[in-house]
């Protein structure tokens, strides 16, 4: 399989992009508290990365899908953490 330089491009975005959610996930499961995350943000990022990763599967982009995916399911992890530890 070979990528072009377009292809690679997005492929070190979207790894930058996605992931910039990870440490919130961190933030809040070392902390057990998630009061200080807007519930409906990470509903809107969550919305918009899965909307993006099928853009992705109807243009055929394996980086789109791959990391949009990827955000989806750090978003998700945020909300469920907000969801969990905001009823404490």
């Amino acid at each position: 399989m070979q990528i072009d330089i377009a292809e690679a491009l997005g492929l070190v975005a979207g790894f930058v992009g996605a992931f910039a959610f990870a440490p919130q996930a961190f933030k809040i499961i070392r902390e057990r508290d998630a009061s200080g995350v807007s519930g409906l943000t990470y509903a809107m990022v969550f919305t918009g990365a899965v909307l993006w990763g099928a853009y992705g599967v109807l243009r055929g982009a394996p980086s789109i899908m791959l990391w949009n995916a990827v955000a989806a399911g750090l978003a998700a992890t945020v909300l469920v953490l907000k969801l969990r530890r905001s009823s404490r």
